[in-house]
């Protein structure tokens, strides 16, 4: 039970799934997207925890694209933007973004759990957030593989929800990403560097065309806090 559990115990442990088990196993950031909601509601203040480490290990929910500061080494600043650093080394461009996915998949599986039906409220960091942010990234100048790669997480996990949050207004925005905004993606991708762009690009083709996004694999089931 959430209530008997020692909530930074089970956030810490909530962590670490999200930079390890989630970014190789997509569908459990539902599972431990429950645990956190669950411990949300019964520890209120855990909240605004819960973000600053979201905020602090991928600035790009904030959303932010952290700047280098004058005087800044390289390290610090890549540190700043979610890199790690072992014995002096910083981490793989590929490692990089699978752990920023699994942070990304994490997040917008919150947007979209339903709480314990013992807490007798609503999603404390609901799908409206999820509306807030990709709108706050479409005025953003994007970045090279970051913005892609978590734009594509963010609909693959969160796009089902969005659609039925919000219909056509977010066929609208859809839109506007597809048109407006992914030819600047395009942009500032390097040669060679095109991956994550090209199954942005496909996404979003497919889901204008048939007006719906699948809901993603592992999402929570209605009736899952009765049966668990």
């Amino acid at each position: 039970m959430f209530h008997q559990a020692c909530p930074k115990a089970a956030l810490s442990s909530s962590w670490s799934q999200g930079e390890g088990q989630i970014a190789s196993k997509h569908e459990s950031a539902f599972a431990v997207a429950g645990v956190i909601v669950g411990l949300w509601c019964d520890y209120p203040d855990l909240g605004d925890l819960i973000m600053a480490h979201f905020y602090t290990r991928c600035p790009y929910l904030v959303p932010y694209y952290v700047p280098q500061q004058e005087g800044q080494s390289e390290e610090d600043y890549y540190r700043a933007l979610g890199y790690t650093y072992t014995d002096g080394v910083v981490e793989n461009q590929d490692k990089f973004l699978k752990r920023m996915s699994g942070f990304m998949r994490l997040y917008a599986a919150i947007l979209q759990t339903s709480p314990p039906p013992r807490c007798k409220k609503s999603n404390p960091h609901g799908i409206n957030h999820g509306w807030q942010w990709l709108a706050q990234v479409l005025n953003l100048e994007p970045r090279p593989d970051i913005t892609a790669t978590l734009l594509l997480d963010f609909l693959e996990f969160a796009g089902h929800a969005m659609f039925k949050a919000y219909g056509q207004q977010f066929q609208k925005l859809l839109h506007i990403l597809c048109t407006g905004y992914f030819p600047k993606i395009k942009k500032v991708t390097p040669t060679g560097s095109s991956g994550p762009v090209s199954r942005l690009e496909a996404f979003l083709q497919n889901a204008i065309k048939s007006r719906i996004i699948q809901p993603p694999d592992g999402v929570l089931k209605t009736n899952f806090w009765f049966t668990s």
